[in-house]
């Protein structure tokens, strides 16, 4: 049969729904790059906030007349199945794949089969991450998504994501390094490591001597491979970092394949509305381990998210989300508005007045504009070996540096190789470089080793 499978959200999901296409290969089904071209339509959906999820279900209406069948898996499907069934559903009713049952996704496959025509001859069992239609060179991409956990530890009051995903549950190690070394051999040079928290790997797997994060990471630094790849490891809690601080944060200098980037949402700067949130930690928690990652590695990309307009959000807690800001300087920051989920402790609470949530958010965005071309600013002119990972718009190329902050290359840079670059520019969220020739280097620099012409 023709599948198309198309995903939304996080990296978690994206990495789902690439694991389902690996599985229409692998089950000798055929997989289409357009939507019109499919009899069997995937949608993997998102539900974080309540815009996302009508624009699940807007898609699924736009989309399920083009397809004999569709199949809804994601965050949508343990908790919200009654926006494509109820009574205003528009559409025929799709086919349902929790999270959890993904694996059986080729059986699903098998059973719809049943009901069509023979289906098409065998393909490969799989293609290479990010692998353009008919095999064409160069690949779009060369990262591949492997998931570590499901589900997390956390009973943020506002989450919608850890009641879609469950209790926590730990991918085996010997299944994470199998997973890492399929993508290796498929052609992946990133590996993204990714869960709704990766510092809560293995807090399911009982006592002390249950493997953590820092022995995924080592795990993998120690993987052979003909050729070097890099591994970015995604959102943490700071809730569940303190726990193995002591040990993953110095991976940032003693394992060379590892990005020196920490994606650490704080949410607020105020400890009254984390504690509304029922974060688990304080300001000055966040703050320090923020401090001890740029202590080991000067040049550590920090990413954090921020919720704006959280119910009994005062003006006093906003100034304070921007003071802290202002202080830690992250490169990135995402900036949502409150949403009341269903089901969520937050949702009955007295939401703030959405013209002051949206005021905030401004303010919240125009600080991050300001903070990020600041930090960037101080890399125009330096020099960097960088793994160039897929295309850009239009006729460029993104590379990742070693600290995983993005530079836009012009199109001749290979995706897949390394380059020697010159930064010349920044962008709010990017830097721009010169391509000055490819380059053969097994190992990063050092943590904030910059080197300038």
């Amino acid at each position: 049969m023709r599948v198309y499978v198309e995903g939304y959200g996080c990296s978690q999901n994206l990495g789902e729904a690439e694991a389902l296409r690996e599985a229409t290969r692998a089950s000798g089904h055929t997989l289409v790059q357009r939507p019109q071209d499919a009899e069997v339509g995937v949608l993997v959906t998102c539900a974080v906030i309540g815009p996302t999820e009508d624009r699940m279900v807007r898609r699924w209406q736009e989309m399920s007349p083009l397809w004999r069948h569709t199949v809804v898996t994601g965050c949508m499907v343990p908790l919200r199945k009654e926006r494509f069934v109820g009574p205003l559903a528009r559409g025929s009713p799709p086919h349902f794949l929790s999270i959890r049952d993904q694996t059986r996704f080729p059986q699903v496959l098998a059973e719809l089969a049943g009901l069509e025509a023979p289906r098409s001859p065998p393909q490969a069992p799989a293609a290479p991450p990010g692998a353009n239609p008919g095999g064409s060179s160069p690949p779009r991409h060369v990262w591949g998504e492997v998931t570590l956990t499901q589900g997390c530890t956390s009973h943020c009051t506002y989450c919608f994501s850890r009641l879609a995903r469950g209790p926590l549950r730990s991918v085996p190690l010997d299944q994470i390094r199998t997973s890492v070394e399929r993508a290796l051999g498929q052609g992946a040079r990133e590996i993204r490591l990714t869960s709704l928290d990766t510092s809560c790997y293995g807090m399911d797997m009982g006592g002390p001597e249950a493997p953590r994060l820092p022995e995924v990471v080592r795990m993998l630094g120690r993987l052979g491979c003909p050729e070097e790849f890099r591994i970015r490891v995604g959102m943490m809690s700071p809730q569940t970092l303190r726990t193995i601080a002591d040990e993953y944060l110095p991976l940032f200098r003693a394992e060379p394949r590892l990005f020196r980037f920490l994606h650490l949402p704080v949410q607020s700067g105020s400890d009254g509305v984390l504690g509304s949130m029922r974060r688990g930690y304080t300001v000055s928690e966040f703050r320090q381990l923020i401090l001890r990652g740029r202590e080991i590695a000067p040049d550590l990309t920090v990413s954090t998210d921020v919720i704006t307009g959280f119910p009994g959000e005062s003006e006093e807690d906003h100034q304070a989300t921007l003071r802290l800001l202002r202080d830690v300087e992250p490169e990135i920051v995402n900036v949502t508005r409150f949403s009341p989920r269903p089901l969520t402790p937050a949702a009955r609470l007295s939401p703030v007045p959405a013209r002051v949530a949206k005021e905030r958010s401004r303010e919240i965005a125009r600080l991050r504009h300001d903070v990020a071309r600041r930090r960037l600013e101080r890399y125009i002119g330096s020099r960097w070996d960088c793994l160039v990972v897929e295309e850009g718009v239009g006729e460029t190329r993104v590379g990742r540096l070693d600290n995983y902050l993005p530079v836009v290359l012009p199109q001749e840079a290979p995706i897949g190789q390394w380059a020697r670059i010159q930064v010349h520019g920044v962008r709010t969220t990017y830097l721009l470089g010169d391509f000055l020739g490819p380059t053969q280097r097994p190992l990063p620099a050092s943590p904030g080793e910059v080197e300038t012409p």
